[in-house]
């Protein structure tokens, strides 16, 4: 299952906008900061709500061996946390 995700992520990235997956649940304020972010920088980002989408769950799960929101998913790269991974996560963003 880690190939799986690992091909999906290498797949997401398609010319200048980057493709990210953030993983979060409703109401989780650093999640809501993650995605204003991301949006106001261009990046086209897939919501997945682990708390309503089990698959959602089930794939962060595979990824991490554990659960943590928000985790952030842009190229092979995954972060669990907004705030103490800005730095590294716009890097990420401007490559």
């Amino acid at each position: 299952m880690r190939d799986e995700a690992a091909a999906r992520d290498r797949d997401m990235v398609e010319g200048a906008v980057k493709k990210v997956r953030l993983f979060t649940l409703e109401g989780n304020a650093d999640g809501e900061a993650a995605l204003a972010f991301l949006q106001a920088r261009g990046a086209a980002v897939d919501v997945r709500d682990v708390g309503r989408d089990p698959d959602a769950s089930l794939e962060l799960f595979n990824r991490l061996g554990r659960m943590g929101v928000p985790a952030i998913a842009i190229d092979d790269r995954v972060f669990v946390g907004f705030g103490v991974n800005r730095d590294e996560i716009e890097a990420l963003l401007r490559e």
